[in-house]
């Protein structure tokens, strides 16, 4: 087992001057990598969309959301306090961020969200008075902005999921609770945006369960399907009845579960939880033969899925005696699994302190993974959040800041735009939890802006358009608004600029 050497660090308020993350300036600061970090002159509020919060919570903030490129635009939901709703999209200027519908108020409380994009029309669901929370389609204007469908007739909501764009064609769930049997049934359906041709591809019934979690593998989505007391399955499908098939059957159960489904380019990574307390790493390419079981791990150790680099499959192990972290390879090819590096842990001796990873991210086609770390406690609050990068060595994987949010009730986003740029969130005494940065180095960790500079802005939802970074931030405004970040053609890698 091989230990870190450097990798370790101390809290903010133990931290030399030297180790500290300086202040931006105006000016693009470029790295030893030739990449711009974004400054504060360049990450500004788009828009105020929100009035003044009634609810007064920073964190809890109903900002700007569900960001998707809609035909090169940026478009998302506003969801406000007093009930209505809005789809908006926006060119990155206050006079370019408009609303393209509104709803008012239903009273139901549901929200407009899951917006999923195709090349020519944009889904997503949103409430009516006479209709409920039903499929709605735009084409990017208000005019074209109409219901789809309504699925489940009359003014009662229908609870649709796994919104996913196979093609031209939308691809989704519906579930509805059968309360005869006490549980739930799993419709998939698709959508062409046309009444007419939103129908049921297949009804798996209520004697399954359909996991929340998935995956997008080219025009087609991967979901499990695990037999209530039997088998766990992995389903493909490309929003036909003759392509929707059942991959390969995982594990014989019952009581095994999927977590930490993470994709990156043609291969999804995901691990199986058994109720032994066993745990299997397993690989799909969304075919029979390319659905394999790579590792499995026994039932000290808990396990997290990180990504793929190369020709390995990347994760953590804890051990639930020690509370040590180690980062595994296992060859995609087949092969025993490696250990890379031990995290520190300075909680060990406090008793409950087990790490467990919160976030990751890989920029597309990316040869690091960054991820956050948390370190339990015995109560709700961690002990300890931390922004780590790795290349798949030891020697590449290093500790880029501490702590990050120490809320139980808001976890840091981490969002990489680049293989040498990734945004998150982090505290520090001076200015609460802010908007950070990274070039994948400590020298290249900072303060991104000090955007409530009377308490914490709590960003969400960094999401990549074109040549800016948009996210929602609490402000000057007593709400959540939309904000951006400069990047720059001229320091971005030239696989990476738009």
């Amino acid at each position: 087992m091989v230990v870190g050497v450097g990798c370790g660090g101390a809290l903010p308020e133990e931290q030399t001057e030297a180790g500290l993350a300086q202040e931006p300036t105006s000016a693009p600061e470029v790295t030893a990598e030739g990449l711009c970090l974004p400054t504060a002159a360049g990450t500004q509020r788009v828009k105020t969309i929100l009035p003044p919060s009634e609810i007064g919570i920073p964190r809890f903030a109903m900002g700007p959301g569900g960001f998707v490129d809609f035909k090169g635009t940026l478009h998302f939901a506003v969801n406000y306090e007093d009930g209505r709703r809005g789809l908006w999209r926006s060119t990155g200027t206050d006079a370019g961020t408009t609303q393209v519908k509104g709803f008012p108020a239903t009273g139901s409380g549901s929200l407009l969200s899951q917006l999923t994009a195709t090349p020519t029309q944009l889904f997503f669901q949103a409430p009516d008075a006479a209709h409920g929370s039903e499929l709605w389609v735009s084409d990017g204007t208000t005019a074209g902005t109409r219901l789809v469908k309504d699925v489940t007739p009359g003014p009662e909501d229908s609870y649709l999921t796994h919104l996913t764009a196979a093609g031209s064609t939308l691809v989704f769930f519906k579930e509805t609770y059968d309360a005869t049997v006490f549980t739930t049934r799993y419709e998939l359906w698709k959508s062409d945006g046309t009444a007419a041709g939103t129908v049921r591809l297949r009804d798996f019934g209520t004697s399954v369960d359909v996991s929340y979690l998935d995956a997008k593998q080219g025009n087609a989505l991967l979901f499990f399907v695990r037999e209530l007391e039997g088998a766990t399955s992995l389903w493909r499908t490309d929003g036909t009845a003759a392509g929707t098939v059942q991959v390969k059957r995982l594990d014989a159960g019952p009581d095994t579960y999927p977590n930490d489904v993470r994709t990156s380019g043609a291969l999804t990574l995901f691990r199986l939880s058994e109720s032994s307390g066993l745990t299997e790493l397993w690989k799909t390419d969304g075919t029979t033969g390319g659905t394999l079981r790579l590792a499995s791990f026994g039932p000290t150790r808990a396990v997290d899925v990180l990504g793929a680099l190369g020709a390995y499959a990347y994760v953590t192990t804890t051990s639930y005696s020690t509370q040590y972290m180690v980062i595994y390879r296992v060859p995609l090819a087949g092969g025993n699994p490696e250990p890379v590096v031990t995290l520190p842990n300075d909680y060990t001796s406090q008793g409950d302190a087990l790490p467990f990873i919160n976030a990751v991210s890989q920029a597309p086609g990316g040869t690091k993974l960054y991820f956050s770390v948390t370190i339990g406690s015995n109560g709700p609050a961690p002990r300890d959040t931390q922004l780590w990068v790795t290349n798949g060595t030891a020697g590449g994987t290093t500790l880029l800041r501490r702590p990050l949010s120490l809320s139980d009730e808001y976890g840091s986003p981490v969002y990489a735009v680049a293989d040498n740029l990734v945004f998150f969130s982090a505290y520090d005494d001076a200015t609460g939890i802010e908007p950070w940065v990274s070039n994948g180095t400590v020298a290249g960790t900072r303060l991104l802006k000090n955007i409530d500079a009377q308490a914490s802005s709590y960003p969400h939802e960094f999401f990549r358009q074109g040549n800016r970074v948009y996210f929602s931030a609490y402000d000057d405004t007593l709400n959540a608004q939309l904000w951006s970040s400069a990047l720059s053609n001229a320091c971005l890698a030239p696989e990476d600029a738009q």
